[in-house]
């Protein structure tokens, strides 16, 4: 239901990994066909369902492994993953000055301390700027599909096989995300025609939503060697990154 109201607009779904498995099937659909299908007494029928969808999901076990790769981290289905233009992690880690920083904003905000910034625009005129962007169909030139052949065939090249950090493998869909991404670049700019300035924009999110969270050094003790009797002193320490 919620897909169907926000047709021509956005979605935010909080706990996307507890979905269950139903939804799952009428998401994909929806995020496949911008369709959603609907049986009830025999009648059948086809609603449009053409929003775009920002989704929230938590890891497994409450915490982000930095050893494994985004897909071993939350329970979500390949398909549907596959289906995302973007993926961010936001890592929670502890820090002394930002928890203070946090916890200082969220007392002094329920004390009433804390007052909302004055925006430079009004509400109605992001209204009016979003129902104007939204009109816009920019056309990619020549030079933006040069650009566009030659991201993704760095995309393409970069891509690790086998065990990879990566949220998803280069395919042809990521390709179709770079030409949304740099469409809506370009309609952001309130721009009629998608230049390679919009490519490059849209090229570098698609390389930043490709996940590569650091992972500390594992340090590999009790190093045995039949072979060698060389002193403990002498041994230099090993690292291994995942």
């Amino acid at each position: 239901g919620a897909l169907m109201l926000a047709d021509n607009g956005i979605c935010c779904i909080d706990e996307f990994d507890k979905m269950d498995g139903k939804d799952q099937v009428a998401i994909h659909e929806a995020m496949e066909q911008q369709t959603i299908s609907i049986a009830k007494a025999g009648l059948q029928a086809n609603l449009n369902a053409r929003t775009s969808i920002l989704a929230a999901a938590n890891p497994r076990h409450g915490r982000y492994d930095r050893t494994k790769t985004l897909k071993a981290n939350i329970d979500m289905t390949a398909p549907i993953m596959s289906r995302f233009d973007l993926f961010f992690v936001v890592v929670d880690d502890c820090d002394h000055l930002i928890d203070r920083n946090v916890a200082t904003h969220i007392v002094d905000a329920h004390r009433g301390l804390k007052a909302a910034l004055d925006a430079p625009f009004s509400k109605r005129e992001l209204q009016i700027y979003v129902k104007h962007a939204k009109r816009i169909s920019p056309k990619i030139t020549d030079e933006a599909k040069h650009r566009l052949v030659k991201c993704y065939r760095n995309l393409r090249q970069n891509d690790v096989v086998g065990r990879s950090k990566t949220a998803y493998r280069i395919t042809v869909r990521q390709l179709e995300s770079l030409i949304r991404l740099a469409e809506a670049h370009a309609r952001l700019h309130l721009c009629a025609k998608v230049e390679p300035e919009n490519v490059d924009e849209a090229a570098r999110l698609l390389r930043k939503s490709i996940i590569s969270v650091e992972t500390d050094p594992v340090v590999l003790d009790d190093l045995e060697d039949d072979d060698d009797d060389q002193d403990d002193d002498d041994l230099a320490p090993l690292y291994a990154t995942t």
